[in-house]
């Protein structure tokens, strides 16, 4: 048995056996059933705790990534593994790797920062880029995020962090959204501000406690410019309702003869006077 437990094989100046190869397994077990143990208490308790989703899941992999290291490392060590020449002989690789791996540390640092300070949650309404996404999840390094349309982005945690981001679920219950329209220089302006009113205050998506107004915003080159504001709670519609509301003005302005007006230009063409030509001579 002695001879078989001491039987096996050279990598580079190290000797493992069969006996030291049994024993680096039995380590690694061992810590998996550290991490089974340590996870399935952890469960319980954020069963009775409101801690988030996101949150949850940063703990669980830290905790893993962490036992397995020990692991890794305890395991290597009782095999007569000398680590701190390993550490040094690989030094100059380390220092190129972490140098191309620069925004991959970004990325996992803005991960900690985004799971831990809470600005953004599992579940949140963000507005990044311009683009309304919704958090499915928070991982290490990247955080994935699903449009109003379903398309599915795995945005890097430094984009989110890095940037200043409209979370519309931890803000305020609603949220003010805005239409602008221009109508013809002319135009009966009470009829304006009536029909804008009527058009936001009668879209369903459209908070009836909170205040519906009008703003005339400007004397602009081609018309007069209008901009009616509202409030939703569920800015995951805003499009559409923002939509239907422009449907609903449009309709009314048609049946009120109200005109929106469009870029024109007026070119004036003047012909110079005969004596103002020259004459052309040969010669």
């Amino acid at each position: 048995m002695k001879e078989i437990l001491s039987s096996g094989f050279h990598l580079g100046n190290h000797h493992f056996t069969l006996g030291s190869m049994l024993q680096i397994v039995a380590i690694l077990a061992v810590a998996q059933v550290v991490f089974w143990a340590i996870r399935a208490a952890l469960r319980r308790i954020f069963k009775a705790s409101s801690m988030e989703e996101g949150t949850r899941f940063m703990i669980m992999r830290l905790l893993r990534t962490v036992i397995y290291t020990l692991g890794v490392v305890i395991a290597l060590e009782t095999a007569g593994v000398d680590l701190q020449a390993l550490w040094f002989g690989s030094a100059a690789l380390l220092v190129g790797v972490g140098i191309g791996l620069q925004n991959f540390f970004n990325d996992v640092v803005s991960g900690f920062v985004l799971l831990f300070e809470g600005g953004v949650r599992v579940g949140d309404e963000l507005e990044v880029d311009g683009m309304l996404v919704r958090v499915e999840r928070i991982d290490l390094r990247s955080t994935r995020v699903v449009t109003r349309y379903g398309n599915l982005i795995v945005m890097p945690n430094g984009l989110i962090s890095g940037q200043t981001v409209r979370n519309f679920t931890q803000g305020e219950e609603s949220t003010m959204l805005r239409v602008e329209v221009s109508v013809a220089y002319g135009t009966e302006l009470d009829a304006v501000k009536a029909i804008l009113l009527e058009a936001a205050k009668s879209e369903k998506g459209v908070i009836r406690k909170e205040e519906v107004g009008v703003l005339f915003t400007d004397f602009a080159e081609s018309g007069l410019q209008f901009s009616v504001f509202f409030w939703v709670s569920e800015p995951w519609q805003r499009k559409l309702i923002s939509s239907n509301i422009r449907f609903k003005i449009d309709q009314a302005f048609r049946a009120n003869g109200i005109t929106i007006p469009f870029p024109q230009r007026d070119v004036h063409l003047r012909s110079e006077s005969p004596g103002l030509v020259p004459k052309l001579q040969n010669g």
